[in-house]
């Protein structure tokens, strides 16, 4: 090849968000997670802003005539696609303009669709901004994403829905949508006033057999109803520059995110974000081809792997991105475990359930990287999956069981006020409503305990004896018992919660994402958040700090579960955000 796609940089010392997430990592063991690439700077892009930093005064600068004529070349060269410069708004990044285009085409009561498992900042774009996250889940057909038409229509009728976010091609999943799958999806938005928010950062990075379309192509009606999301980042490994080129012909739309952009104190790029698009656009498209041929050997090295060595992982077909999506569920480990097994073996790929709840026992691994490295992770994660094989084989798998209708409940054995190493058995002279809060302290517990023991005459009536298990000590709960006319169960090292598979919340933000309570008080005034404790709970999030495993999850979800007399299950509710828990009126109705 002429260009180097075979050494293996250490970029531990360099600020590499990336490294730095695994605490510096090292060549040994590259974290394989966030997309950039692992690969060096294309040669042209670098003889360039040497050139510019040498010779050229470094203010304040503006996209020249050059910088426009690359950009519009680009797009019809390589997708067809017949732009004008005006409808360039440049922003720092893709990331930056949703959050921009969300802002200028809903407003603080309104919805936005997204197609999950998808990339994590779509999440972010929405309720930044104070807008109702409406989720439409993809269809997993054996390996194979598609998009649910049916529920994407239902979901898009409704008048409160303004916009839909799209990826294309899709992160993680790697679907590149066929100009048919898109057609159908146009047809869609049109029929309801829906604007795309359309981000195709990926779409120059297309593997071999596969064609990309740009959605604005796909149907004239599209023109007025569109936003455009492109950049040369990550096709040349230029997010560190941070520029982004949004093609937007609706010039009111776009004179709103340009208006939107100045009331978030945006300006223009920095010089070498231009020069770098530029000189990428115009020099560096052969480095690009021999890119995806390295990137399309990688993605064929995985699936011989896995097929090899693990059969039961579903290996999704590459189309688009350097992203490969890996169904582990086969595996059967929960998605926490195999984060855990990952971890310990310092194999640092992207969690699934970062993408979403529809992510959780996936991983998504960056191809972009030499082949040695590739296989060195790989070895790892042979070595990380047997280890965990034999700990099984000497002292039995985990227990965890999911408690949906029909299933048994076992092994609950618990402390509690009432006594130590007890075991909730079969039959029961009651039926029993098993509830998991949080802990003692925290005001969403307080809450769940006062809503319980107002309605408890009532499920006494029904039957119904109440227990409440919390990440308290025993303790706490000793002297909260006398309260409360139904037990509290202490579970400190979340080990029920482990074992019926109550989690935390995959993010922060998956807190309170639809969650019912933030969209009717808080979506509006977003910025009320910064005046609450819920500060603390991000900035924990953001620290690198490994969290304690001996206090409580900050980010645990709850769950109700509805037990008969043989402790078989007849309704569970695991709570998908922060307060979604059920009414009086809601729990009474489903016992």
């Amino acid at each position: 090849m002429k260009y180097d796609f075979t050494t293996v940089p250490d970029r531990s010392e360099c600020g590499s968000s990336k490294w730095n997430a695994v605490g510096g990592s090292a060549p040994d063991a590259i974290p394989l997670s966030v997309a950039d690439m692992e690969f060096p700077t294309p040669p042209p892009v670098v003889r360039t802003l040497k050139k510019l930093a040498e010779g050229t005064i470094l203010g304040y600068s503006e996209p020249t005539a050059d910088y426009y004529d690359a950009v519009l070349r680009w797009m019809a060269r390589r997708h067809h696609y017949l732009i004008k410069k005006e409808w360039i708004v440049n922003t720092p990044g893709v990331v930056n303009a949703l959050g921009l285009l969300v802002d200028a085409v809903t407003r603080p009561d309104e919805g936005v669709v997204i197609l999950t498992p998808v990339y994590y900042p779509f999440d972010m774009a929405v309720l930044a901004k104070g807008r109702k996250i409406i989720y439409s889940t993809l269809i997993n057909n054996n390996g194979y994403y598609e998009i649910d038409y049916d529920d994407l229509r239902k979901k898009t009728a409704d008048k409160k829905v303004k916009a839909l976010l799209f990826c294309n091609p899709h992160n993680p999943v790697g679907r590149v949508w066929t100009r048919a799958e898109l057609q159908r999806v146009a047809d869609i938005c049109c029929e309801n006033d829906i604007f795309i928010i359309d981000d195709e950062i990926h779409h120059d990075l297309i593997l071999p057999g596969y064609e990309h379309t740009v959605f604005a192509n796909v149907d004239s009606r599209l023109s007025e109803r569109i936003a455009v999301c492109t950049a040369p980042s990550k096709t040349f490994n230029l997010a560190g520059l941070q520029g982004s080129n949004i093609i937007i012909a609706n010039p009111k739309i776009r004179a709103k995110v340009i208006a939107c952009g100045m009331l978030n104190m945006q300006m223009n790029l920095n010089i070498f974000a231009y020069t770098a698009c530029k000189t990428a656009y115009n020099e560096c498209e052969d480095w690009l081809e021999e890119l995806l041929t390295v990137i399309d050997g990688n993605a064929k090295y995985v699936e011989r792997f896995m097929a090899e060595h693990f059969p039961e992982i579903v290996v999704h077909p590459l189309e688009g991105t350097y992203l490969q999506w890996l169904d582990l569920r086969g595996l059967g480990m929960t998605h926490v475990e195999l984060k855990k097994m990952l971890e310990g073996a310092q194999i640092y790929l992207d969690n699934g359930e970062l993408f979403g709840e529809a992510g959780r026992g996936f991983q998504r691994i960056n191809l972009a990287c030499a082949r040695q490295t590739l296989e060195r992770t790989m070895e790892r994660f042979r070595r990380a999956v047997e280890k965990v094989r034999a700990g099984w084989e000497k002292h039995g798998k985990p227990y965890h069981q999911t408690l949906t209708a029909g299933t048994k409940l076992a092994h609950f054995v618990y402390d509690s006020p009432r006594g130590s190493a007890q075991a909730l058995t079969a039959p029961q002279p009651k039926k029993t409503l098993l509830v998991f809060s949080r802990y003692y302290e925290c005001e969403i517990c307080r809450a769940v305990l006062a809503m319980l023991k107002t309605a408890h005459p009532l499920l006494k009536a029904k039957g119904y004896e109440v227990k409440v298990v919390m990440q308290s000590p025993l303790s706490t709960l000793l002297a909260a018992q006398q309260k409360y006319p139904f037990e509290l169960i202490a579970d400190p090292d979340k080990r029920l919660y482990d074992q019926y598979n109550v989690f935390e919340a995959d993010g922060a933000v998956q807190m309170l994402a639809g969650d019912a309570l933030y969209n009717a008080f808080v979506a509006k005034h977003v910025r009320k958040l910064l005046d609450t404790d819920f500060v603390n709970t991000i900035a924990s999030a953001l620290d690198n700090t490994p969290a304690e495993d001996d206090g409580p999850r900050q980010l645990q979800m709850s769950a109700f579960i509805a037990l008969d007399e043989t402790l078989t299950v007849t309704w569970s509710h695991y709570c998908k955000t922060i307060a979604d828990f059920p009414t009086p009126k809601e729990l009474l109705q489903n016992l």
